[in-house]
């Protein structure tokens, strides 16, 4: 059984049919540890996965067929001590259950994938720091990924992804001193699908369930000085987004959600900060979101959310510039828009949306500095949120 496959379609001079089974029954860990004086860069990664695939195809006829299960837990850690480096720190974290990619150029393209996460997927990212010129932390979590990106194509793709596990990302650093700006990140996802595509017809038939105890993105960033610092953090059940340029776009999306979904994002100067401090957190159950310029579009979606969804955010300092703090939860959330400028034709967006959301939402934003130049800070909750834009010429 092979845990990667790569298919350059173009190889072939008939019609290619390419098929991948992939069945994960255990753990799969990483973790790197590193300890550090004083250096120049320090960079570290641990990425695991139960399932992966990628796949080619380039000026042909293609069909691709998909099968992932993964059943046991993923997980990845990262822990660094650094207290001294002169350039970059970059620390990151990444757990994915089942993932799979396809990239598709001048070509006519069947795909039809199945992706189950039936284990828990977590990633850690731990750090401990004196002084940075800068430095950035993330780590981040999902049970099943899709990603395919098409040029001069026509893609039809059929996704399932159905995810049972707990999914958690959290990043915690401790700097003492930052001379630039320290950043932190999270991100956690049950299922997540992307299309993007340019001068090309899209396809899309999508269902994408989410039954696991929870998703939840954390991130603590505390610096006793630096000039910027910022954490975000961002966690989902379902989402699917497809992004599109001169070409149809057809998207049927089905989304079911029952896990809870929590982002919180915590960011704490000890000092003053010569720039900006800020906090964002999003936590959202059901996401669909569907873009294209110049070209039809049509999108029906269907999103039902029981899980309790929540996000906060706080930034806490002595004083500086600007001190934000801004954090937003839904239930559901639909997004489509269509660019029909430099278009005689004037394409249409044809938009259906049906959403339930029956678990609480909840949304907080905290600031607290004694002294700032400029503070803003938001909440939003919102149950259920559609939004269809459509701007043509003369807009």
């Amino acid at each position: 059984m092979r845990a990667v496959l790569f298919l350059s379609a173009a190889l072939f001079a008939t019609p290619a049919i390419a098929q991948n089974a992939q069945y994960n029954l255990r753990d799969t860990t990483a973790v790197t540890n590193v300890t550090v004086g004083s250096a120049q860069d320090v960079g570290a990664t641990a990425v695991a996965s139960g399932n992966v695939v990628s796949a080619v195809t380039e000026d042909t006829t293609t069909t691709h067929t998909n099968s992932q299960h993964n059943d046991g837990d993923t997980a990845a850690e990262a822990n660094a001590t650094v207290w001294h480096a002169d350039g970059t720190v970059a620390i990151t974290s990444a757990a994915v259950a089942n993932g799979a990619t396809a990239e598709v150029t001048n070509s006519t393209v069947d795909i039809n994938s199945e992706q189950l996460a039936h284990g828990d997927a977590s990633a850690v990212t731990r750090f401990t720091g004196g002084n940075a010129a800068d430095a950035a932390t993330s780590a981040s979590a999902s049970g099943n990924v899709g990603a395919v990106s098409a040029q001069n194509s026509e893609v039809r793709l059929i996704a399932n992804q159905e995810s049972t596990g707990s999914i958690s990302a959290a990043t915690e650093a401790d700097h003492c001193c930052v001379s630039g700006q320290a950043v932190s990140g999270a991100i956690a996802s049950a299922n997540n699908l992307t299309v993007g595509g340019e001068t090309s017809t899209i396809l899309t038939d999508t269902r994408q369930t989410a039954t696991g105890a929870n998703v939840s993105a954390r991130v603590d960033l505390y610096a006793g000085y630096s000039t910027d610092a910022s954490g975000n953090a961002t966690a989902n059940a379902n989402s699917v987004t497809i992004d599109n340029q001169w070409g149809y776009v057809n998207a049927r999306i089905d989304q079911r959600a029952t896990a809870n979904v929590d982002a919180s994002s915590y960011v704490t100067l000890g000092g003053d900060f010569l720039g900006f401090a800020s906090s964002g957190a999003y936590g959202v159950g059901n996401q669909a979101i569907v873009s294209n310029v110049g070209s039809d579009t049509v999108m029906d979606v269907t999103q039902d959310n029981a899980g309790d969804i929540s996000a906060n955010a706080a930034t806490a300092g002595e004083g500086g510039v600007m001190a934000l703090a801004s954090s937003a939860a839904y239930g559901n959330s639909v997004s489509g828009s269509l660019c029909a400028y430099c278009d005689t034709n004037v394409p249409s967006l044809q938009a259906s949306a049906d959403q339930t959301n029956s678990g609480d939402v909840r949304a907080t934003a905290t600031v607290n500095t004694p002294r700032a130049a400029t503070v803003g800070a938001t909440a939003t909750a919102i149950g259920n949120a559609a939004t269809y834009q459509v701007r043509g010429p003369g807009h």
